[in-house]
């Protein structure tokens, strides 16, 4: 009886229903840390989503198989490393295969000299034999340099020379140096080709660019990229106005037309640019073009016609297209003599205007060793100065360029990450918030603080 009391004794059942309630806490609190243990959710709530990959980063994240491991040589509590830091935090929680580590050199040289470390803020990337390094890496040059250590070998990338073409050696503003940084920077290898001392097209070419050519190729050497693209080559043709018609006429037989205008799009003057310089915004549907939603600018570009009747085995694209308001101009001695242009209805075209097309070409020849019925693809763009060093790097033009040369080189897992949008907020503050800001912590607080202190002291000493 003693012992049933006990239990039917208030305090004894609520003591009871606390612990069954302190020990159900603790196990949902166990739960929720072993389930924690294994798995890691994360969640970005800021508004451009600047703590977390991009699409790109993370397919490439998914497809690594095989450990990749980065090591960063940064200085000790520098502060330097912090964005870094952060980004592998990231790339670790997406890929258990991705490993990392920072490394003092100062205090393991031994390591930096196995390295060959002479500078902080270099990561060496590693993974089986292969190995590249990066300088003060951000997103674009972390994912790239995991590309280059888990891809077997480089696919070469040859630019035409000795028509006038644009010189990837030149750094001057008309040059393509910042095109061949990027094209390296993505583990191409780049490099030059002179057709007249060649009795065809390298076997490595995954990708022939003629860029901008200034006289007309010989015919032996028109033979010869006829000859590639029949055996399944893949070109990129960047032909500027009113140039090589003997090209023009090549492509022709590949239901592409140059047309022999300049597009005038009247619109890039409301966003401050030249009328020569039309603005592009309009894509189609492609995977070169795939979640591609920032404009492009081509300075003084043609507009492309694609040839309706199609040849048998020829598919051609449109990529990308001007605004409604722009026109094809063929009035060449009013613009040089005058430097007016008016849309003359009678010979001019109205736009939409095509500038930039791709074609596929079925061969059913081999191609470097690959099965039969391999298609030849090619892209046509009625500009090569986009691509030039003054107009690479502004807005989209870098990406439309690499993501074409990926798409020739079947490489289209290859990125062009788009920087984050910082979202720059600020906040504005009237002379009178500033004045409420300053003086509520600053002033009122820290008064009452010392008022409350004095009317206690002083309501002690009364009651003694």
């Amino acid at each position: 009886m003693k012992i049933k009391g006990i239990f039917l004794n208030r305090s004894t059942r609520y003591g009871t229903h606390m612990i069954i309630t302190v020990l159900i806490v603790l196990g949902i609190l166990i739960l929720i840390g072993a389930i924690s243990v294994r798995h890691h959710f994360r969640f970005d709530l800021t508004k451009t989503k600047r703590h977390s990959l991009s699409d790109e980063t993370i397919k490439v994240l998914s497809s690594i198989n095989k450990e990749v491991n980065a090591i960063a040589f940064y200085q000790e509590n520098s502060g330097s490393e912090g964005e870094l830091k952060d980004f592998f935090k990231l790339y670790k929680y997406k890929n258990q295969k991705f490993n990392y580590r920072f490394i003092d050199p100062d205090r393991n040289p031994t390591l930096a000299k196995k390295y060959g470390i002479t500078d902080y803020g270099t990561t060496v990337f590693e993974s089986g034999k292969n190995e590249t390094r990066v300088s003060w890496g951000r997103e674009e040059q972390i994912t790239n340099a995991i590309l280059k250590v888990i891809r077997e070998g480089k696919k070469a990338v040859y630019f035409l020379k000795g028509h006038g073409e644009n010189d990837i050696a030149i750094f001057a503003k008309e040059g393509y140096s910042q095109a061949k940084k990027a094209l390296e920077g993505q583990n191409y290898e780049v490099k030059e080709l002179t057709l007249l001392r060649a009795d065809s097209i390298p076997e490595d070419a995954s990708v022939l660019i003629i860029s901008g050519p200034k006289k007309e190729l010989m015919e032996s050497e028109m033979k010869l990229i006829k000859g590639y693209i029949e055996k399944g080559g893949n070109l990129l043709f960047l032909i500027d106005p009113f140039t090589v018609p003997g090209l023009a006429a090549l492509l022709e037989g590949y239901n592409i037309k140059l047309r022999e205008d300049i597009i005038i799009d009247t619109m890039s003057q409301l966003f401050g640019g030249d009328y020569l310089i039309p603005i592009i915004g309009q894509y189609e549907p492609h995977s070169i073009t795939r979640n591609f939603n920032i404009n492009t600018f081509f300075p003084f570009a043609r507009s492309i016609e694609i040839i309706k009747q199609a040849k048998a085995g020829i598919a051609v694209e449109p990529l990308a297209n001007t605004n409604k308001e722009s026109w094809g101009e063929i009035n060449r001695k009013m613009l040089d003599k005058e430097g007016k242009a008016k849309f003359d209805s009678g010979h001019d075209t109205h736009g939409p205007l095509t500038i930039a097309a791709v074609v596929t070409i079925q061969t059913g020849e081999k191609k470097n060793g690959k099965k039969e019925g391999e298609n030849s693809k090619m892209a046509v763009f009625g500009d090569s100065d986009f691509a030039n060093n003054s107009y690479f790097n502004i807005l989209g033009n870098k990406d439309l360029f690499l993501n074409t040369i990926n798409w020739l080189a079947e490489e289209e897992d290859l990125i062009s990450i788009r920087p984050k949008d910082t979202d720059y907020n600020p906040v504005i503050l009237s002379r009178a918030m500033g004045k409420v800001i300053f003086f509520i912590p600053v002033v009122i607080i820290p008064a009452m603080i010392l008022v409350s202190g004095i009317v206690v002291l002083s309501v002690k000493r009364w009651k003694k």
